[in-house]
């Protein structure tokens, strides 16, 4: 190989070693829960209702949420909601249990076994 080439070809790989250490952060947020998907039936300005799976392992994130009433509609499992002072709680859902939250700034992971689809109604501030 020439010079040339082997100059090329080291200035390649130096060039590389940034891009690796910029993405390893990338790389770690990778590692975070998958966030639960939800379809919205209904968004006004007093009032937004979602229905979803939260499979085993999905989350959603920390963030502000207003007073809420979640019913299970199909399987069962547990939640582990995390509000934004670090208390944890967990709570057991059923199938056709309804579950009441207040307004919070939380967020909830489904550590449990099951899969459930869920539907819920968000209650928002007055404007």
């Amino acid at each position: 190989m020439s010079r040339r080439r082997r100059l090329c070809a080291s200035l390649s790989v130096a060039a590389l070693v940034p891009v690796l250490f910029l993405s390893l952060p990338a790389a770690a947020q990778d590692k975070k829960a998958p966030i639960r998907a939800q379809k919205v039936l209904l968004d006004n300005d007093r009032m937004r209702a979602t229905e979803g799976v939260f499979k085993p392992g999905q989350a959603n994130p920390m963030e502000p949420r207003g007073h809420r009433i979640t019913r299970v509609l199909k399987g069962s499992t547990t939640i582990e909601r995390t509000h934004s002072s670090g208390k944890t709680e967990k709570i057991e859902w059923k199938e056709g249990g309804v579950y009441y939250s207040p307004a919070d700034n939380a967020s909830s992971r489904n550590v449990g076994k099951g899969e459930v689809t869920i539907y819920t109604v968000t209650m928002k501030e007055k404007k």
